[in-house]
């Protein structure tokens, strides 16, 4: 088991040849990609996965929000699987790293056990989860989410999340055929542990140097939409003391989510999606919507910084002494996640065998993922490898072959140490 180890070069020919054929951005074809969730993009690279998988001897199941369980058995019969879990969805402009890398990973496991005629003790199954990026159907981590019966939205919630063209998920997961009959439910459908090799997606492995981060934990994060009122009226004819601007408000109001986020160092706030209701030139606006997205390391400092975010909604509204006015709606919510010491152990026991103590470090995610929610649920980790500058969700992202191999190789190490501790009854 010791000298076990992956392929890299048939890792990087799959990674690299996949991301060309289904999803490659028209605008950046050689890096970025545009793979949305449940598109026929993300069908044809599901159905490659599946037939790989079936191939590998595994059973593949499909559940209710069209996650894919591909499970290859194990010698005992009253064991769950050992997830290795991630997502082949993308933003608009992503990279091939994002989420991509953890399942392709996950892949040449199964691989390289399979050619090697190695029997693992508990099943293990690869997981593509649906939706994890959540730029097509808002709400990022939804399947996992539902899967792990945590989140505030139902299975009957996702299903009728919408897309920007009014088409609804459980319609766009009939149309690729990904509507399954497997409960989405880790009661139903459960797992032993979860592992989930991702890069950073931050600068800090990249800055200091770093080879391997082992997560520990990911950090508290709420989105908000906010509704900022006002009076529609003529360009031309009203005079600009009558007016109530509803841009005008909602332009300070999104300054001071940054604003407030700088000054009190609890976290970090962002402002990425704004629409007006008219978007006419010679219209005053009187509806403008945004979303706000805070995350800090704690759910309490989450709450802090919404709650002082706005109380300087509050003054700006006064301050504007008109008839423009706002009101809240909490979207999504993700609390903060802890990962549990078995895996962790498991990841850093498996770093140290690839690469020195000074190459590894502990760290905790400030991205969402899907072992966010696994994690509440069933023992889970993860294992982070550098991005170049800390770029993601960008056709730049980039982790050279040299770290995603790496990262790939401790993957399969945590795995079989594991399964050699569930083996001997430790976990």
């Amino acid at each position: 088991m010791a000298s076990l180890k992956i392929n890299c070069a048939r890792l990087n020919h799959t990674l690299h040849s996949t991301c060309s054929q289904w999803g490659a951005h028209p605008s950046w074809p050689e890096t970025g990609m545009c793979r949305l969730a449940l598109s026929e993009e993300d069908k044809m690279a599901r159905d490659w996965l599946v037939q790989e998988c079936k191939a590998l001897g595994c059973d593949v199941k499909v559940d209710q929000m069209g996650n894919i369980f591909a499970i290859r058995a194990g010698t005992a019969t009253d064991r769950k699987p050992i997830g290795m879990g991630s997502h082949l969805d993308t933003q608009p402009a992503g990279g091939r790293y994002d989420g991509i890398l953890g399942v392709q990973a996950a892949l040449e496991v199964l691989r390289t056990l399979h050619e090697n005629d190695i029997k693992t003790y508990c099943p293990l199954a690869l997981i593509d989860w649906t939706n994890e990026e959540g730029a097509r159907f808002p709400g990022a981590m939804m399947s996992s989410g539902v899967w792990s019966t945590k989140s505030s939205l139902s299975l009957q919630d996702c299903h009728n999340v919408r897309d920007e063209e009014h088409r609804k998920l459980k319609d766009a997961l009939e149309d690729i055929a990904y509507l399954g009959e497997t409960l989405c439910d880790y009661r139903e459908n459960g797992l032993e542990c979860h592992f989930e090799l991702h890069i950073e997606q931050g600068p800090i492995l990249d800055k200091e140097k770093k080879s391997i981060g082992v997560v520990t934990a990911v950090q508290g994060m709420k989105w908000f939409a906010i509704r900022v009122m006002g009076i529609e009226g003529h360009s031309g004819t009203t005079p600009m003391a009558n007016r109530s601007d509803a841009l005008v408000t909602a332009s300070r109001l999104i300054s001071s989510v940054r604003d407030t986020a700088l000054n009190t160092r609890l976290g970090v706030a962002t402002v990425g999606v704004i629409k007006s209701d008219t978007s006419s030139q010679a219209t005053i606006p009187a509806g403008i919507n945004f979303i706000i997205d805070v995350r800090c390391s704690t759910d309490k400092m989450v709450e802090d910084l919404s709650s002082k975010i706005f109380k300087a909604f509050d003054k700006i509204i006064e301050a504007e002494c008109n008839e423009t006015s706002y009101k809240i709606t909490k979207t999504w919510g993700l609390p903060e996640s802890i990962f549990h010491p078995n895996c962790i152990g498991s990841v850093r026991a498996a770093a140290l065998e690839e690469v020195s103590d000074d190459e590894i470090l502990d760290m905790k995610s400030h991205a969402g993922h899907d072992s966010a929610w696994t994690s509440r649920v069933v023992p889970t980790s993860m294992i982070f490898v550098p991005s170049k500058d800390g770029i993601s969700h960008n056709p730049n992202e980039y982790t050279s072959p040299e770290h995603w191999s790496l990262g790939a190789q401790v993957l399969l190490n945590a795995v079989l140490k594991y399964d050699e501790r569930a083996k001997t009854r430790e976990y």
